[in-house]
């Protein structure tokens, strides 16, 4: 196994209408909310449903390194789901989908990535603990930051429990 690949899957329940949580995930507004997160539009697709666009993104680790990243949008089915190509310090792919369940969404974010910063990838094998621990710990301040943005409950899954849609009601 490729110590350099990381595969995170996150699963939460939030509080929200699915549309409400797509006008921020769909168009990439992190801003206000996500503590060391930095994205911007650097290009824009012509399909009208996110297809094409392109954003520069800086995340700021709460250790000693930043990852700048690119992210391409290659599907996007609003409301329900975007798939993304990612380029830079890491590289890889990331799908997010989200299923109403009555008020309240179920969001499902799966990413794929390799360590491509030199340094990353040849200490993967001995800071893999730490890289994953760093990673959890950015997306728990992601989530706090938008559980008071929305001003919404969000119920954390595990990583490791598989992808169920929510039954039909």
């Amino acid at each position: 196994m490729d110590d350099s690949i990381y595969r995170f899957e996150h699963v939460w329940r939030v509080g929200r209408e699915k549309e409400r949580l797509w006008s921020l995930i769909g168009d990439f507004r992190y801003d206000g909310w996500w503590p060391n997160v930095k994205i911007k539009r650097i290009a824009t697709g012509t399909s009208g449903d996110g297809v094409g666009n392109g954003y520069a993104g800086e995340f700021r680790s709460g250790l000693f390194y930043t990852l700048k990243l690119g992210v391409s949008v290659t599907e996007s089915r609003p409301p329900t789901a975007v798939a993304l190509r990612v380029t830079g310090d890491l590289e890889g792919r990331a799908v997010v989908r989200l299923h109403g369940a009555g008020r309240a969404t179920e969001v499902h974010v799966l990413m794929e990535l390799a360590a491509r910063r030199r340094w990353m990838s040849a200490l993967s094998p001995l800071l893999r603990p730490i890289f994953v621990r760093n990673h959890r710990r950015m997306i728990e301040a992601g989530i706090a930051g938008l559980g008071a943005y929305l001003d919404a409950d969000i119920a954390p899954g595990s990583v490791h429990a598989p992808y169920r849609r929510p039954a039909r009601g």
